[in-house]
């Protein structure tokens, strides 16, 4: 396959994400059904877009990757306050209606973060200490955008330290604060990345999210990787067949 029939095919993948999108309310509404990480097998439990055929996280093989030129990740933040909730399955930052992505000339609205322990993507059948989620979503679509950053033992990261310092004493009920974060001084300057179709990694598992898995890790502390642990110590849904989808990576 030539490099044109590859972007070609990228496109095509792209277009289906619009048409088989996830909904804002898909990531931010309160459980109707409770669920857990210890019995992930959420399609029995009511969700029954869990056992859908392009389903995440996956174990991204980087011996079968498609290389390839790939779009750039134009990531447009600025600083904010923070409005943070334990939602009883993670630590999660809201959005202020101000940063957003720009990918393939489309834009997508920033509306949250959070985090997992351990990684709930693989690199060549290896998980990292965590992994961070950066959701957006296009408004006029609604179809979903999500970058994932492995996180690994390292320095202490002054973001991270603002978002667990601010950790809620009370679950399920977001918290404004006066501490401001600017997501810039998180990102790696190398957003080179894995992509694929896959689905939200939570009930409902809503199928059609566009996940970018940037191959430049950031780094936390191994303090800070603790305390987060010593609230979650298992949010990593386990990784979903490939099945036949394609796994591209962007290699300049």
């Amino acid at each position: 396959m030539n490099q044109f029939s590859i972007i070609k095919v990228f496109i095509i993948m792209l277009a289906i994400a619009v048409g088989s999108c996830s909904k804002t309310e898909d990531i931010v509404k309160p459980d109707v059904i409770h669920w857990n990480y210890e019995h992930p097998d959420w399609q029995t439990q009511g969700f029954s877009e869990c056992a859908g055929p392009i389903q995440s996280p996956v174990d991204i093989q980087t011996n079968s990757t498609i290389k390839v030129d790939l779009p750039n990740l134009d990531f447009n933040y600025s600083a904010f306050p923070i409005k943070i909730i334990d939602n009883g399955h993670t630590l999660q930052v809201n959005n202020n209606g101000t940063n957003r992505v720009v990918y393939n000339k489309k834009t997508y609205d920033f509306k949250q973060f959070h985090f997992h322990y351990h990684s709930e993507h693989l690199l060549d059948g290896v998980a990292s200490d965590m992994e961070l989620h950066l959701v957006h979503q296009d408004p006029s679509s609604g179809a979903l955008l999500v970058v994932g950053y492995f996180l690994k033992k390292g320095v202490a990261n002054s973001l991270f330290e603002s978002v667990l310092s601010n950790w809620p004493k009370q679950k399920e009920t977001e918290v404004s604060t006066t501490t401001s974060i600017d997501l810039n001084s998180l990102l790696p300057s190398d957003n080179r990345y894995y992509t694929y179709m896959g689905s939200l990694t939570t009930p409902p598992c809503s199928q059609g999210v566009m996940f970018f898995i940037v191959k430049t890790p950031i780094e936390v502390s191994s303090a800070q990787i603790d305390q987060f642990k010593a609230h979650y110590d298992h949010n990593a849904r386990p990784v979903q067949p490939l099945n036949s989808r394609l796994l591209y990576e962007d290699i300049l």
